[in-house]
């Protein structure tokens, strides 16, 4: 008996080229897929990075404005460059500002230094100051950044737009005054005004002294005026004016040429 043929497996040439067909519409999707993702992962590392720049810029900007003692530009007035004066001097006047593609800050004397890095470029800084008198002085701080990226899908950019309130320097359109005579003091000894400027008549009705060079009255109420300089006059008709023991009589001291005392009477202050 003779043995039966023998069947070969396999594929056969259709069923052949239908997995191939599968395989490569497979393959299209998976690409397809593996580059859209890696398009989301790119484009949201380049976002943070823009908005981290953006929060870094502002917050800094944010700080220095809440400790500067005063922001010194023009109220309403939209401009590159933000100008604070600050109470340490080796910080005065602090200074923010765009320049090419980045940001700077620059302090007192020290050289500027950037706030953005070259991972950004900068398409806008813009500082208006908003002011009320007798109110709070507002920086409306506009920002936007673009991620430094050759390629231009990359290039993601993102603005901001924000507010930084700070209470400025009172300003009055009337008289000022304590609501009790004699008790309300303005400043104090371990935090006293840094300077004061008058164009008329000033009364003293108590005792003046130095603040912190050993200066202060210690017990003795006769004094009134005490000073650890010179007392200096502005012009040579400008001296002291004395009030004579003969009632209604004063005499001005001031001095001649030659450096001799003279005394002149004026009217009684």
């Amino acid at each position: 008996m003779k043995n039966a043929p023998r069947k070969e497996s396999g594929f056969s040439l259709v069923e052949l080229l239908v997995y191939i067909a599968i395989f490569a519409v497979t393959a299209v999707f998976m690409v397809g897929i593996l580059t859209t993702i890696t398009g989301i992962q790119t484009r949201q590392t380049t976002l943070n990075s823009v908005n981290n720049q953006i929060s870094f810029v502002s917050n800094e900007v944010t700080q220095l404005i809440h400790t500067s003692s005063l922001i010194d530009m023009t109220t309403g007035q939209a401009t590159s460059t933000l100008k604070l004066r600050m109470p340490d001097l080796a910080y005065d006047p602090t200074i923010v500002y765009a320049s090419g593609t980045a940001v700077y800050l620059e302090q007192g004397t020290s050289s500027p230094v950037a706030l953005t890095n070259s991972t950004v470029t900068v398409g806008n800084f813009q500082v208006t100051k908003y002011e009320n008198p007798g109110g709070p002085a507002v920086i409306d701080l506009a920002m936007s950044m673009t991620y430094n990226s050759a390629n231009p899908a990359g290039a993601v950019t993102q603005t901001a737009d924000t507010a930084i309130a700070r209470v400025s320097a009172a300003s009055f359109d009337s008289s000022v005054y304590p609501t009790a005579t004699g008790t309300l003091t303005l400043g104090t000894q371990s935090n006293p005004w840094y300077a004061g400027y008058f164009n008329n008549n000033v009364s003293i009705g108590g005792q003046y002294g130095q603040i912190g060079l050993g200066t202060g009255f210690s017990g003795s109420t006769n004094v009134l005026l005490k000073a650890n300089g010179d007392v200096g006059f502005s012009a040579s008709n400008q001296g002291l004016i004395l009030v004579s023991p003969t009632a209604g009589i004063c005499y001005r001291l001031t001095v001649n040429a030659s450096g001799t005392l003279i005394t002149t009477q004026t009217t009684c202050p």
